[in-house]
């Protein structure tokens, strides 16, 4: 009964460091995924709604007001 009980803890343990192994690189893809596409999307607001263009008009009124 001991035997058993060991063999199956043994091969638990193993099922769970091999379900684990490939965790790290699936959190890496995602980091990598959301920072592409963080990316694109300021590269879009910047080229299709002129974001810099706004940005530094903005920016210009803030200096006037404070000057």
């Amino acid at each position: 009964m001991t035997r058993m009980f060991v063999v199956t803890k043994i091969r638990l343990q193993k099922a769970l460091e091999a379900r684990e192994a490939g965790q790290g690189t699936l959190e890496y893809l995602g980091i990598v995924v959301v920072v592409a596409l963080l990316i694109t999307a300021l590269i879009a607001g910047f080229t299709k709604w002129d974001l810099g263009a706004k940005l530094g008009t903005a920016l210009e009124k803030i200096t006037t007001a404070i000057s």
